[in-house]
């Protein structure tokens, strides 16, 4: 399984076998192949450099070491992999929306006054990158059940990693 369920409660038998699982797959994942696959990806190479260097994070739970950088990150480059089109309409929707934003904040005298409505019209092009990104993923149209559906992939999947690893023992 890819990705919780919603409602999933695992037991700790459960989730120490994804741990080790998810362990598994980052030891078998070498440093220069995520950082290839991020570089490739078309992050600026300042974000690469950044998320790169998450994969040194490490947590001893019990007697182990877990590597939750890297865990965390190729979860994150899972679900890049499997929403393309979704990753790229929120960076191209958040580019729009900043520039919108910078655009009508600058304006002398009335700027400030129109921030909120800059910051309003912002975050609707990103989500409307998102949706429509989503569309293409899914290839169906419904943009209420595409926000909510959205939003419980990415959540589930990040809260199902730190379930996982935050309910190993000796995890303080």
């Amino acid at each position: 399984m890819l990705y919780p369920q919603s409602g999933d409660h695992s037991s700790h038998a459960q989730s120490e076998l994804k741990l080790a699982l998810w362990q598994i797959q980052a030891d078998n994942t070498t440093s220069p192949e995520l950082y290839a696959w991020l570089v490739k990806s078309g992050l600026p190479h300042n974000v690469a450099i950044l998320l790169h260097e998450l994969i040194s994070k490490t947590k001893r739970v019990g007697k182990k070491t877990i590597n939750i950088g890297k865990i965390i990150l190729i979860k994150i480059i899972d679900f890049v992999k499997a929403h393309p089109f979704l990753v790229s309409g929120i960076g191209i929707g958040a580019t729009i929306g900043t520039a919108i934003i910078t655009l009508i904040t600058s304006i002398p005298l009335i700027g400030q006054l129109l921030s909120p409505i800059a910051l309003a019209l912002g975050i609707t092009v990103t989500i409307s990158g998102a949706i429509i990104g989503h569309n293409l993923d899914k290839r169906f149209s419904g943009i209420t059940n595409d926000i909510i559906e959205i939003s419980q992939h990415f959540f589930t999947l990040i809260v199902g990693v730190f379930k996982t690893i935050f309910t190993q023992p000796g995890f303080a």
